[in-house]
């Protein structure tokens, strides 16, 4: 028996809603008017959760968390150096990844691998086609740490991250 809109109708308004209208409480800390500096701190914020959800053993989480902090920090980038306009949003998850490498920002075969890190593991964990474990998830909490630590770092902009 498939769901009817009489089933979710008022939490579906609800949601649509709240997407729709604007003046409310805004995340701490994501209030600026910078589209680079949003995605910067999104990857901060995905850090964050990502490093509390490993302490809580949520491993697919973590996982989820720690590619969306690359993608972001990747994108905060380039942003910052004008490589991506900010209101032509990327067409796929990986497209911060590969236009990193076509402006020469990180090396083609830093982008192979790390499109096919996320084609290869991040669909099959979060779709359960592979198992997430504890060694998998701070295996990917540490490697987007370091690309996000060292993206600010080179960026000059230490002082806008606001990791936890």
């Amino acid at each position: 028996m498939p769901i009817t809109l009489t089933d979710v109708e008022p939490e579906l308004s609800d949601a649509e809603t709240a997407f729709r209208h604007g003046g409310q409480d805004s995340e701490i800390g994501l209030d600026v008017s910078d589209a680079g500096l949003v995605q910067l701190r999104k990857a901060c914020r995905s850090l964050s959760g990502a490093d509390q959800l490993l302490t809580d053993g949520y491993y697919t989480l973590t996982i989820e968390a720690a590619f969306t902090s690359i993608e972001k920090t990747f994108m905060f980038w380039l942003i910052h150096e004008g490589h991506q306009d900010p209101a032509n949003p990327p067409q796929s998850h990986t497209t911060a990844i590969n236009r990193s490498a076509e402006v020469g920002f990180i090396s083609e075969e830093v982008a192979s691998r790390l499109d096919d890190l996320w084609t290869e593991n991040r669909a099959q964990t979060y779709y359960q086609d592979g198992m997430p474990t504890r060694e998998r998830a701070e295996a990917m909490l540490t490697l987007s740490t370091r690309i996000h630590r060292q993206i600010i770092h080179l960026v000059g902009q230490s002082y806008e991250c606001i990791c936890g």
